[in-house]
């Protein structure tokens, strides 16, 4: 089930240190930082190698932006910088090798009607800028967007299309861009359509795709691995609770950690998992708190996860959520963290060069977000 009118919504610990890293945690504080330029949810941030963050696109009030602007940590400020070519909502960015970034997708309509765009654009640190460049092969939002060490990019999944009551058609289409031409090209379909799913590119160089749903809003169990070396799919184990648009995070022990989202019938949960690429099999782990969905999680320098915001869906309702959790891989316990100030959902959450986290945008159920916030 998804949240917003517009469809969108995504250890290696010293054993002596667990104690201290718990209670540390414990104190950790959100604490509020420059405002965006715009409102905006449902936007795609980066972390650049010049350490700025770079936040592109998004919407206010179901209405796609093309603007971007960047946020400094040394500063505390955002400044705005180049325009996208297309304003576009629930698409995807990725950092390339080169240090430009490639946005590609989403939608372009109000609400997220009518069918997605195809189209692809590059941001030049350099100069602040988006250039075009080779479309996908299909429009889609609400897919994933992984980078392989080949330097391709690779894009699975999403949605094709929308109507006024969420997602029309789900896809297994596949393709890689290649940043040297500038081109995009198929490869192999995935398993199963599926989008509001998550993909890790695993220690091994394989991609985990893992949930997510049909166009019908079924949360999906399955997950599989694309192995870059033959351009295939194949179906790897099964989750334990199906789910989407959930978290999943690649823990310093190799394990991919998957929290929350919902189950089948549309209902947050506060299950969690990990997935072994050894067996290619998934265990279960500590619950979370609480119960949510479309939240934000990072992979702290500590080597725990942050998960912050997102929603509780129950039989009586939504409700957005500014509480947070951290999970620590050394025990497989989840603790109740600071509240952000803010309430959100479809926000970002970035690991800075500081090693504090960025929590920037979103929407609180009424309105889309321009503060930000640190931890």
């Amino acid at each position: 089930m998804k949240f917003l009118c517009s469809h969108t919504l995504a250890s290696r610990i010293v054993p002596m240190m667990a104690l201290v890293l718990t209670t540390t945690l414990s104190f950790a504080s959100w604490s509020s930082t420059g405002s965006m330029r715009s409102a905006r949810g449902s936007h795609a941030a980066v972390l650049l190698p010049s350490g700025y963050v770079l936040v592109a696109g998004g919407s206010n009030n179901n209405v796609p932006l093309a603007s971007s602007e960047l946020y400094s940590s040394a500063s505390g400020a955002w400044s705005s910088t180049g325009n996208l070519n297309v304003a576009r909502s629930s698409a995807r960015a990725v950092l390339l090798a080169n240090g430009k970034v490639l946005a590609m997708g989403g939608c372009i309509n109000s609400d997220c009607l009518g069918s997605t765009t195809a189209s692809a654009e590059i941001y030049n640190p350099s100069n602040g800028t988006w250039t075009t460049t080779g479309s996908m092969l299909r429009g889609r939002a609400e897919f994933v967007a992984v980078l392989l060490s080949s330097g391709n990019v690779l894009v699975a999944g999403g949605c094709t299309s929308y109507g006024v009551n969420g997602c029309l058609a789900v896809t297994t289409a596949s393709e890689l861009y290649n940043p040297s031409t500038g081109k995009w090209s198929p490869t192999g379909s995935l398993r199963a359509a599926r989008m509001a799913m998550t993909a890790t590119v695993l220690t091994n160089g394989k991609v985990l795709v893992a949930g997510g749903q049909t166009a019908a809003s079924d949360a999906l169990g399955s997950s599989e691995l694309y192995n870059f070396a033959t351009g295939a799919f194949s179906l790897t184990g099964r989750l334990i609770t199906p789910r989407s648009g959930h978290t999943a995070s690649l823990l310093q022990n190799g394990l991919v950690l998957m929290a929350g989202g919902e189950n089948v019938n549309g209902i947050s949960i506060q299950k969690a998992e990990l997935y072994n690429s050894s067996t290619g099999t998934y265990s279960a782990t500590g619950n979370m708190p609480s119960n949510r969905q479309e939240h934000a999680a990072v992979l702290l320098s500590t080597g725990s996860v942050l998960v912050a915001g997102g929603t509780n869906v129950t039989s009586n309702g939504t409700t957005v959520l500014a509480t947070c959790v951290t999970y620590n891989p050394t025990t497989g316990t989840w603790t109740s963290a600071s509240s952000m100030n803010s309430a959100r959902v479809d926000h970002n959450l970035i690991l800075l060069t500081n090693g504090h986290a960025l929590a920037a945008g979103g929407d609180n159920g009424n309105n889309a977000l321009s503060s930000a916030e640190i931890y």
